[in-house]
């Protein structure tokens, strides 16, 4: 997985050079040019030579360092800068595997108080008291009721919806 190794590589030139957190916002603010389909189109072109598509980097992220254009550049030269979101992405699990930082999304079918978010808070805490948890909440109407607990690819789901979904295959 390319993905990876690029990853790895800038993560430990992001250690070497400490503008880990730095570069983790860069990769937030590509994702979000990355977004525009003209943009995209225009990286993506086979018509567009990779000298005209780097100036094209250097005044759209003029703003970032010039360890990070350079990598952007790089990325580029190899016909790779599409996998930008991925990259990212992998970068992030660098982090948060060296940071030991868990993310967990906590959905729900409506806002939750204070106090339903103090508790499951709480309750995660207690079960992973070795890392530092970072808690994004996200409603859906669809759930019905309960909530749902996702992290790292593990889903614990408590809604009324899933319970309803088991006893319909049930019957």
């Amino acid at each position: 997985m390319v993905e990876a190794e690029y990853a790895k590589a800038l993560y430990e030139l992001a250690i070497e050079e400490k503008k880990v957190d730095l570069f983790w916002d860069y990769f937030i603010a590509i994702d979000k040019t990355n977004d525009d389909p003209d943009f995209k189109k225009i990286m993506s072109s086979p018509i567009i030579d990779n000298k005209e598509k780097k100036e094209i980097i250097k005044k759209v992220y003029y703003k970032l360092d010039e360890t990070f254009l350079n990598f952007l550049y790089v990325l580029t030269d190899h016909n790779h800068f599409n996998l930008c979101d991925k990259i990212g992405h992998e970068y992030r699990k660098l982090v948060r595997l060296d940071k030991n930082i868990m993310f967990i999304d906590v959905i729900s079918a409506n806002d939750l108080t204070k106090a339903q978010e103090d508790k499951i808070v709480k309750v995660l805490k207690t079960k992973y008291s070795d890392k530092t948890l970072q808690f994004k909440y996200i409603v859906k109407p669809d759930l019905l009721g309960g909530i749902q607990i996702i992290s790292n690819g593990v889903s614990i789901d408590m809604s009324l919806k899933s319970a309803l979904d088991r006893i319909k295959e049930e019957l």
